[in-house]
């Protein structure tokens, strides 16, 4: 929870110092457990040393990725939709490399990705050769 900005005109998660504005819908959902139950968080703070943004049923645990998923659903915010089209507009703008190790995940996830955006980073390679 130390890594969510809240000042009231905006909701934003803290990445590595760099600020991520959350959606209406999203800051919604992250503010509504801290403010239903504070006394819930400050349970949590205690079993951790950091609280989770969403905490499960036991103390010191996250709330799991597939409850998560159906909670998100019921919103109407579909997750992987959200990450698919953030993946393609970063493969847009970064090539297979960096989009692996940015994403953590495959060097061929990540070059199929950069297939999808229809990008072609052989002049970045060729720059970068000069350097």
């Amino acid at each position: 929870m130390h890594d969510v900005i809240d000042d009231n005109a905006m909701v934003a998660f803290n990445l590595t110092g760099h600020r991520l504005p959350l959606p209406p819908e999203v800051a919604w959902l992250v503010r509504a457990p801290r403010d239903q139950c504070q006394a819930r968080w400050q349970f949590d703070q205690t079993a951790s040393t950091t609280p989770w943004l969403f905490p499960g049923q036991e103390p010191a645990r996250p709330l799991g990725a597939t409850y998560l998923n159906l909670k998100l659903r019921r919103h109407d915010i579909a997750p992987l939709a959200g990450r698919n089209t953030a993946r393609l507009a970063l493969a847009t703008d970064l090539p297979a490399s960096v989009l692996a190790d940015f994403a953590g995940t495959s060097i061929s996830n990540a070059t199929r990705w950069t297939g999808y955006a229809r990008r072609d980073w052989l002049d970045y390679i060729a720059a970068r050769a000069r350097v």
